[in-house]
């Protein structure tokens, strides 16, 4: 599928749910630091517990939320891998097709808050920043980019550091903060507590972790099976019932690792499959981080 097809397709399933009330539904920490009391307005559903002004509803008895006006603007950092194994597919999704939505539906979302949207791209060898703009061509233009990143070396893959804990480092290097950033991505391996303290310090962080259902269960079906990985094909032995269940203690150790990791540093966490309801997931998500 082309890029404008894949465009038009997401802005389909856009349009049939809110997508802004995906963001709105998650307010940074960035935004609260800088606003002023505007008026109220009666509580409904969606709003959060913290906004009701309670003295109003003990004079009226009538819920209502205080709305406030922006300061100043939220800049939003997308880190997107782009790297060779978010190409691996087992049903009709890559993982980068998933990467894709999910970023298409928050860059919207934040756009239609008028927040600064911009990226970080990377792969195995290369790396690529695409500076802020209140766009929706800006959008389209890191969108094109995950088609095809160009650029020069950025780290040495010999040094043994995963790719996350590299982003980390370039984001501490290149003095990020005051940003949302969110972390798109399969890599489940941060060893270094340290650089992650680091870049969260000056930043507000959400991981999200983007699996194929299939390497996330890894089912018994007594067979060889073959799997695409870009160009590449990659072979699995399904009849090892030992090895699959080493497979899954060891994946079911690296999230419980994970879990308690983003915990403990206050780094927001979603882990979404190809089989997941992705609108559905990100807005629920949100809204329980809100209340």
């Amino acid at each position: 599928m082309n890029i404008n097809k894949k465009i038009k397709t997401l802005e389909f399933k856009l349009s049939k749910i809110l997508n802004w009330w995906l963001f709105w539904a998650y307010k940074s920490k960035f935004h609260w630091s800088g606003m002023e009391f505007a008026e109220h307005k009666q509580y409904i559903f969606w709003d959060s517990l913290r906004d009701i002004d309670w003295k109003t509803y003990n004079k009226t008895d009538k819920l209502y939320v205080k709305k406030y006006e922006e300061e100043r603007d939220l800049n939003v950092l997308f880190a997107l891998d782009n790297t060779k194994s978010m190409e691996f597919w087992s049903q009709d999704y890559t993982k980068k097709d998933i990467l894709q939505e999910v970023f298409y539906s928050l860059a919207m979302s934040a756009f239609l808050n008028n927040d600064n949207v911009w990226a970080l791209i990377f792969d195995e060898n290369n790396i690529d920043f695409i500076e802020h703009k209140k766009s929706k061509e800006n959008i389209f233009k890191i969108f094109q980019k995950l088609e095809s990143v160009n650029n020069t070396k950025w780290w040495n893959t010999e040094n043994k550091i995963t790719k996350i804990e590299n982003l980390l480092n370039q984001l501490y290097k290149r003095n990020i903060k005051n940003n949302l950033i969110f972390v798109l991505t399969d890599d489940t391996e941060i060893k270094n507590e340290k650089i992650l303290k680091l870049v969260w310090k000056e930043n507000e962080l959400v991981y999200i972790n983007i699996l194929d259902d299939f390497e996330y269960n890894l089912p018994n079906l007594w067979w060889n099976m073959s799997f695409s990985l870009g160009n590449n094909f990659l072979n699995i032995d399904l009849s090892n019932e030992k090895k699959i269940q080493e497979y899954r203690k060891n994946i079911n150790y690296k999230f419980k690792y994970l879990n308690e990791l983003f915990r403990k540093n206050k780094v927001w966490y979603i882990k979404l499959t190809t089989n997941s309801d992705i609108f559905k997931d990100l807005l629920l998500y949100f809204y329980k981080i809100k209340n």
